[in-house]
């Protein structure tokens, strides 16, 4: 299964004796930007902030980020739309993401679809569209040597792109075939059953993709006047990475951007997901075994036990891969992780399964094991290495540290989590591991996929 995959790498490392440490080459002289006729600062504008390699300003209302990497020959540029599901409705779902995936690949005004994608390769460089519950972005990724030529094309998707009708008539079949896919398949089937109990009331129950529904009778004379709602810099978040000089991004930023309505949004927090009491909720399907979830809460990015879960959860996975696929050879697919892509994040239990309750029952007491035995020294810190190798990994290149400085900022409202993330898996403690799996993981959400009849409704709601 597809989510077995991660379990897989982490197995990898973990073959290969903790943690591992990568040789960098010498780090090259910074390139010098092109000169540029600067643009006087927005009357208000605080001064940029420079806090080692990270610079932060507000630009008439849009907040940025650049982080300096002398020597990268790549560099990222990431423009943040805040809002997410407060944006749309339950009648409208869908056409956010719609909107920006048409305007990241059907060309702008001044280029059609062809010269546009002509224009990219020439470049080297990717642009992408991105639509979550909390916001949207839209991604560039370009040799250091062709950033300002991707940057202007990067504020013309955002600002002028072209949307033209058959191209909204492509996206939206290829959202309904991703639709009818998941309905049709076991793995989907489970994700909405599950999360149609989770966020059941919450405004994440209005999903980014839409429903078959929504997305049908979305107009494509709708996409223009939505896009331009959102363009406004009170909703704006702009993070660059690479060998760039900052002032000269955030004079880009300036001159770009600066003339958008500065408009009225604030970011309200949405509540939380709720998890009262263990719940359960099971769904008839023929089928050669059993699919099972189980949700539990996760500490918010700002909280102090944020990353204490992310390594307990990560080492509770090792341990389901070991007590229920190997030792016991109960299924292929066993895994447990937290979804961090929320301002409210949450944890998931998964597995399949022939016997649903004797595989459950074991995969509940690891989770008691964990709140209950201290994890031996050794233990914890293959736990903590594994961890620590595959985020520095996933964070090395300039677009994964955009991306994290991104989230920490916008999900944790401070950048510096992302900084002080390698530190704080070191200082991970055994107690630490278990204060997380006392006060996070039980009143469990569970789902069930396939036949009912062999399902202990008293055993899924135990936890």
């Amino acid at each position: 299964m597809k989510r077995s995959l991660l379990v897989l790498a982490t197995l990898a490392v973990m073959a290969c004796g903790g943690e591992t440490e990568t040789a960098k080459p010498p780090l090259m002289a910074p390139s010098p930007p092109p000169p540029v006729a600067t643009t006087p600062p927005v009357a208000g504008d605080p001064a940029p902030v420079i806090d080692g390699d990270v610079t932060t300003a507000t630009v008439s209302g849009i907040q940025v980020l650049v982080k300096r990497i002398p020597g990268a020959q790549f560099a990222a540029g990431q423009l943040y739309v805040r809002g997410g599901t407060r944006n749309w409705t339950a009648a409208n779902a869908g056409i956010e993401q719609l909107a920006f995936n048409v305007a990241a690949t059907g060309g702008t005004q001044s280029l059609d679809k062809t010269a546009y994608s002509r224009k990219l390769a020439a470049l080297g460089a990717q642009i992408r569209a991105d639509a979550r519950n909390d916001l949207s972005s839209l991604s560039l990724s370009v040799p250091v040597s062709a950033w300002d030529d991707g940057f202007a094309l990067l504020a013309d998707v955002f600002r002028r792109p072209a949307l033209p009708a058959s191209e909204i008539e492509l996206a939206r079949t290829q959202v309904l075939a991703q639709l009818h896919h998941e309905q049709e398949d076991p793995d989907g089937q489970l994700w909405t059953l599950e999360r149609s109990q989770l966020f059941a009331g919450h405004p994440y129950a209005n999903r980014p993709i839409g429903t078959l529904e929504s997305v049908k009778a979305l107009r494509p004379e709708e996409l223009a006047p939505y896009l331009d709602r959102l363009r406004e810099t009170s909703r704006l978040v702009f993070v660059a990475a690479g060998d760039l000089d900052p002032a000269h991004v955030i004079d880009q930023i300036r001159r770009t951007y600066g003339d958008l309505p500065r408009g009225t949004y604030v970011e309200t927090p949405l509540p939380p997901v709720p998890f009262d009491k263990a719940h359960l909720v099971t769904k008839e399907r023929k089928l050669p075994t059993n699919y099972c979830e189980a949700a539990f809460p996760a500490p918010h990015w700002s909280d102090p036990d944020f990353v204490a879960g992310l390594v307990a959860v990560n080492g509770l996975s090792w341990r389901l891969w070991q007590e229920v696929r190997t030792k016991r050879n109960l299924t292929y697919a066993v895994n447990a992780y937290i979804s961090t892509g929320f301002a409210h994040p949450f944890g998931t239990l998964y597995v399949t399964a022939v016997d649903p309750n004797t595989t459950m029952k074991v995969i509940y007491d690891e989770v008691r094991r964990l709140r209950e035995e201290p994890i031996p020294a050794e233990e914890l810190a293959g736990f903590k290495s594994v961890y620590l190798t595959n985020y520095v990994t996933e964070h090395e290149t300039p677009e994964g540290q955009a991306s994290s400085f991104a989230d920490a900022l916008l999900y944790g409202g401070d950048w510096h989590i992302a900084r002080s993330f390698p530190d704080r898996i070191r200082a991970v403690t055994t107690a630490d591991i278990q204060a997380f799996a006392r006060k996070y993981m039980g009143h469990m959400q569970a789902a069930v996929l396939g036949d009912p009849a062999k399902v202990d409704a008293g055993l899924f709601t135990s936890l």
